[in-house]
């Protein structure tokens, strides 16, 4: 997050219209909220930490590149990931909390920015299919489940 950016929060927070000065504000820059939400555990550039957490690079751009990806991807963030995965051969027990605080448009935006890491290009994720997604909860069995049948497609490489 840049200082402009947490000085807008810092701002909206004191004058009660945080809502809608940080969405706004926040939500064209995916890089910023990757690097606010995402970085500390999955790298500043999206490479991931051994062990511990998945690369991002380069997988969140294929996955998306189907609407079932968009989906599932969009379900991870709103609801959280628990529970073993297994990527590119390696094993991975952790847990991605939810990111349902954040708006539709802010979701979109750290999709978006997360599938060009790795040289990818743009998702087109939407707010509107966040959203989608949103109004249908999941806990964390179907959200496992999801990927596991994604996995089973080919959708998640």
């Amino acid at each position: 997050m840049t200082k402009r950016h947490g000085f807008r929060i810092m701002l909206a927070g004191l004058l009660g219209v945080g809502p809608f000065v940080t969405s706004a504000a926040m939500a064209a820059d995916g890089a910023a909220l990757y690097a606010g939400k995402c970085a500390m555990c999955h790298g500043p550039a999206g490479a991931g930490r051994p062990g511990a957490f998945p690369a991002l690079a380069g997988r969140v751009g294929a996955i998306a590149a189907s609407s079932e990806g968009k989906a599932y991807l969009a379900a991870v963030l709103v609801n959280g990931l628990h529970g073993p995965i297994l990527v590119e051969g390696q094993s991975y027990k952790g847990f991605m909390p939810s990111f349902k605080a954040l708006s539709d448009d802010d979701i979109a935006a750290v999709l978006n920015y997360a599938a060009t890491l790795g040289g990818g290009s743009s998702s087109g994720i939407s707010a509107q299919e966040i959203a989608s997604v949103r109004s249908v909860p999941m806990d964390a069995a179907a959200v496992q489940a999801k990927r596991t049948a994604l996995q089973a497609s080919h959708v998640i490489p």
